[in-house]
């Protein structure tokens, strides 16, 4: 019967996505003389990434192997029925001796015993591998020991403002005319309130999107948290998560939260409390924000959350400057650059920006500078913090503001996010 299980899961998808619609992405995806390991949230796009690159060598003649990890088909496979997979693909693919087929494997992380299946396959030489997964254990820091050095990560995060924008049919420019700034501020607007996942990208209707982010958060919380963690307190699992968000864009302190629990009647130890952050953020929905530091033992302490998507956070918070904020962390996130926050006295800033070892800029993030004790707030501390940290690129992103200023001896250029956002180049293409 199993071995019946596993035709059907590896036939169903022969000429899978040939005909789908889907929208360019900015990260695409090449042949590489490594396992292609697309890493990121549930929903994000990761299977649309695979399937892009898929339509390309089906339009090249070519017959992609697609297997999805969690099909039903393959519920209580282990890993000596593997093998059977392998025999499955060379049977209704037809292999032969066609050089190396395109091997993709969608929620790898649902097999048995994938990691050593995975070096077995890259062993054998027979395929290019692209494997997706909505867990940490495929980023560079936690991929088991077998798949090290043959593995090359690649982020797929919710829609960016730009591919948003693309999405939307707004038209941006280096230098755009009025009318056109006003569009791209309203879709800035927009895509703070609702994010950037596809399903609500391509969702017109507001309450539905509602309807979509909640769905999507409920089912990483029961589906890669409560069940794959084994976790047995779900109520109480589901109302420290709720209250984490509340923390979203501030210090996260675990005995904070553990002592709010108790004064409302529900006890969590410490431990309980760190490992539900650590799972958290081993899916994707949080990610950990740590301060700067010369002291790289200092870096590891005192970490500030943030989610993963603004329409997420959007389900518990409402202040818009706090979503533009957690905006542009995600970005420096998909940028790929080494980011942490900065808080010494009168210089608190949101973000240090390294490159080669050394500060490349420094960022305050404010929905408005227009009142002037936010002015006189956002500017000093900037501008102390640039002195400190020997950093001359200093910048305040507002939701719409734009103009040059001198704070402190320290010049300050003030710029609108939705240009920022816009402005870097493209990520590079795997």
């Amino acid at each position: 019967m199993l071995y019946m299980n596993i035709d059907n899961a590896v036939g169903r998808y022969v000429g899978y996505g040939k005909e789908t619609e889907l929208l360019e992405r900015d990260t695409a995806l090449k042949d590489t003389n490594f396992i292609s390991a697309i890493v990121g949230p549930r929903r994000a796009g990761k299977s649309s990434i695979m399937i892009l690159y898929m339509q390309k060598l089906y339009d090249n003649g070519e017959n992609p192997v697609f297997i999805n990890g969690e099909d039903i088909d393959f519920a209580g496979i282990t890993a000596d029925s593997l093998d059977d997979v392998e025999s499955a693909i060379h049977r209704i693919y037809d292999l032969g001796k066609k050089g190396k087929a395109h091997l993709f494997i969608d929620e790898v992380q649902s097999l048995p015993e994938w990691s050593r299946w995975l070096r077995t396959l890259f062993d054998e030489g027979t395929y290019r591998i692209f494997v997706s997964g909505s867990t940490s254990e495929l980023t560079k820091e936690k991929l088991p020991s077998e798949l090290r050095g043959r593995a090359l990560e690649i982020m797929v995060l919710p829609f960016s403002y730009r591919e948003y924008c693309n999405a939307k049919g707004v038209a941006y420019s280096k230098y755009p005319k009025p009318a056109d700034a006003g569009a791209l501020a309203g879709a800035l607007e927009d895509f703070l309130e609702y994010g950037g996942y596809p399903e609500v990208v391509k969702t017109e209707d507001a309450q539905l999107k509602r309807v979509i982010l909640s769905d999507l958060y409920n089912t990483v919380i029961r589906h890669d948290l409560i069940e794959k963690y084994k976790i047995r307190k779900v109520s109480e699992f589901k109302a420290f998560t709720n209250a984490m968000f509340g923390s979203a864009c501030r210090h996260l302190s675990v005995p904070n939260l553990v002592r709010w629990f108790k004064d409302n009647g529900i006890m969590i130890s410490s431990q309980t409390a760190s490992n539900y952050v650590n799972y958290a953020a081993s899916v994707f929905m949080v990610y950990l924000l740590y301060p700067y530091s010369r002291k790289l033992k200092e870096r590891n302490t005192k970490p500030k959350l943030y989610a993963l998507d603004s329409g997420i956070l959007g389900l518990f918070e409402k202040d818009m400057g706090k979503k533009l904020e957690n905006t542009i962390l995600v970005e420096l996130v998909r940028r790929r650059k080494e980011v942490y926050y900065y808080d010494a006295d009168a210089a608190d800033v949101d973000f240090v920006v390294i490159e080669e070892g050394r500060v490349a800029e420094v960022i305050q993030v404010s929905y408005s500078i227009d009142n002037a004790e936010t002015y006189l707030r956002e500017t000093a501390s900037l501008a102390n913090a640039s002195k400190k940290l020997k950093c001359e690129n200093a910048l305040i992103l507002t939701f719409n503001e734009e103009k040059t200023l001198t704070s402190g001896g320290v010049r300050i250029r003030v710029v609108p996010a939705w240009k920022w956002l816009l402005e870097e180049e493209k990520p590079s293409r795997y």
